[in-house]
This record gives structure tokens, sequence and C-alpha cells, in this order.
């Protein structure tokens, strides 16, 4: 007799409730009908043990929490923002990302950590302080230019990440299948932490996203966003202040002026290949400056209905390819095997939390940090 579980339905409602999923998104994830959902959050019934588990992971969850008689759950970001600023859902595999940047900061929080150098500038300037935001943001930005004056988005990137981690915010590179670009986590006092969704987005638009969430980090603003919101007040503000940077209007006009006479798509490709940043921003950039009138709307009605809003047409994604070491720096960056490795040597900490942390062999960890001692710097 094939084995049978039997959920608490009071766990499952709150914690789908506190997640803030709709019983339609968790059944469509967890492949099952929306109203034997709602059966199972009224009455104790039976459930396979293949039912039990996708219901799990659809509420990104431990399966035995569906069981449990008090159930403390956090809930789902706030301020992830769908189209028409919405407030939209998150799989369970972005809540797992979301949940181990949360376990993350609340570990490095810890006085094992008290020495490492925090970011000093979280929640130092409000969405009335464009100017001062600006220059916080160009102190970090390390444009690194092509032979031809032009800006190399997967350097520029690379190069920018190195001087966020000096200062002391961890950035975190993941594949996700979520709608989204970005996250910032930010706690005052603590160690932000950015991390970059890397489907589906190219090397400008992985930039662009990753100096958008440096201004959530500068306002304090903790939550899932996207770069591609335009009708909310903290995104739009954060685009601004990052096209600002990326973009510097006088430079801008004048790379606006020498390519004017050709169509619009012509004219953002080449505005984007110029300044490293992400075709969006380059064609709202033309038409924020007021170069042309209704040049963001003449741009984006020439684009194949196709292309998903988080992908950038014709850009030629830059792929290294290959996996090992540098595929774990890639995703964990220097500065935080940096800080476990110091931490394990100094018995503050074990190898076993630093796996928990990672997922990476000690072995590894130690190597990252060994590379990062000379990126990093003193």
């Amino acid at each position: 007799m094939p084995l049978k579980l039997t959920p608490r339905p009071s766990a499952v409602e709150s914690i789908r409730r506190a997640r803030r999923l709709s019983i339609e998104a968790v059944a469509i994830e967890a492949n099952i009908r929306p109203d034997f959902l709602t059966e199972m959050e009224t009455t104790p019934t039976d459930v396979s043990k293949r039912v039990a588990f996708s219901l799990a992971s659809a509420l990104a969850v431990p399966v035995q929490f569906l069981f449990a008689k008090d159930v403390e759950i956090d809930a789902n970001m706030p301020d992830f923002r769908a189209a028409n600023n919405r407030p939209a859902v998150l799989t369970s595999a972005g809540l797992t990302r979301i949940a181990r940047a949360r376990s993350i900061a609340a570990y490095l929080a810890d006085r094992a950590f008290e020495d490492c150098a925090r970011f000093a500038n979280t929640n130092s300037v409000t969405i009335h302080q464009q100017s001062t935001a600006r220059k916080l943001l160009k102190s970090l930005y390390v444009p690194v230019q092509r032979v031809d004056g032009s800006v190399n988005p997967t350097l520029t990137f690379r190069e920018t990440r190195v001087s966020l981690e000096r200062k002391g915010i961890i950035v975190l590179c993941d594949r996700v299948a979520d709608p989204f670009r970005g996250f910032c986590y930010s706690p005052t006092g603590d160690f932000p932490i950015i991390f970059v969704n890397t489907t589906g987005q190219r090397p400008a638009t992985k930039l662009f996203t990753l100096m958008h969430e440096v201004v959530h980090v500068l306002l304090g603003k903790t939550g899932v966003s996207d770069p591609a919101i335009l009708n909310n007040q903290v995104e739009r503000f954060c685009n601004s202040v990052t096209a600002s940077v990326m973009m510097p209007a006088e430079e801008f006009s004048q790379a606006y002026k020498s390519v004017a006479g050709r169509g619009a798509r012509a004219v953002v490709d080449l505005l984007s290949r110029r300044f490293g940043a992400s075709k969006q921003a380059s064609a709202l950039r033309v038409s924020d400056l007021g170069l042309s009138k209704g040049f963001y709307a003449a741009w984006s009605a020439t684009l194949p209905s196709e292309v998903p809003m988080i992908e950038e047409e014709d850009e030629g994604e830059e792929n290294s390819g290959g996996g090992g070491i540098s595929s774990q720096i890639a995703r964990f960056g220097y500065l935080l095997p940096n800080m476990l490795t110091a931490a394990v040597d100094r018995k503050a900490i074990s190898q076993f939390d630093a796996y928990r942390l990672t997922n990476l062999k000690p072995s590894t960890i130690k190597q990252i940090a060994a590379i990062g001692v000379n990126r990093l710097g003193p």
C-alpha cells in the first residue's frame, strides 16, 4: 500500500499566506488542482509522498513544515513589482535565493565577523538626494573601456563587483527562472547582499542591474526589484541615478547627436555599445534628456513582440563557458569566501558552517579566498 501523508491544514494555509502566494500560483507549481489545495487548507487530507514534496517545494519550505503545529515563515518580498506596478510572486527557486541571502546576512552579523569592514553607506540617501546618490555610486563604478573607447560591460561588471566587495558589499550571481533581474538584502549595520539573476541577461543588462541594486543599498530599500519597472517611485530613482552615472548627460548627448540620423533601433544599439548600458536604459536616456520627443515609445514599437523584457535583443552575450573554480568565483565573488576562510582559520566558525552557507568544499572556499587576496587587497 503506497505511503499516505496528511499535512496540517493550518500549516499549509499559514505558509502560503506568509509567502503571499495565491492558491492558483502554488497549485500550478506543485502540479496539483487548485480545488485540491483548497481542500488541503481546510480539511486533513491524505496525499502521496510526491504531492507533499511538490507542495513543500512550491512553498519553498522543508517538507516537515507542512506537518508542524506552529510555523513561523518569512513573508515573500513585498516590494517585488511586476508589470503595471503590481506586487508579483516568486517561485520556490527565487524564494530559496532570498532565504540564502538572509541566512548569510544573519550569520555575518555575528561577532565572529566584527573585524570585517562593513559598507558605510547603507541607508545613507533618500529619493530626494539624487546628487548625493550619484556621487556615491560613481565612486564605486569602475568602467573598463575597449580600444575604441566604448565600455566593455563584461569587464566593467567584474571590476565594479570587486570595487563593491572592497567596500563590504557581497555580490552573488546565479541562474533562477523567476522573471526578475536582481534583488538586494541590506539590513543597516550588516553586510549588504546583492543578487544578480544571470538567466536571460546579457552583459550590459547584468551591469545595469548591478548598479541599480547598489542604489537600492544606498537607499536601504531591501527587496526584489527589476530595472524594467518604470512606474514605481523607488525604481525610477534607482534607474535615474544609475543612468546618470553610466551615461553622463553631456557625453551621452554628444554621442546621440553623432548617430541621430539613423533609425531608432540602430541608434539604441550604438549607444548601448558605447556606454555599456542596457538597450532599454539607453533608449530611456534619450527620452529623459529630451534629445528626441517620443523616442522611447518609437524604439519600443520596433521591437519583436517575442523578445521578453528581461532579455536584450541582439546584444550578443559574451559567454566564457567552462566551470570549475572560475564558475564558483562568478557565483560567490571573493568577499564572502575570504571572510569565511579567515573566520575558519581563527577558529571563530567551523568549516561545516562555511560549507552550509555556500555548499562549497572547504578546499574550494580556500582557493577562492587565496585568489581574492590579490583582488581585494589588504
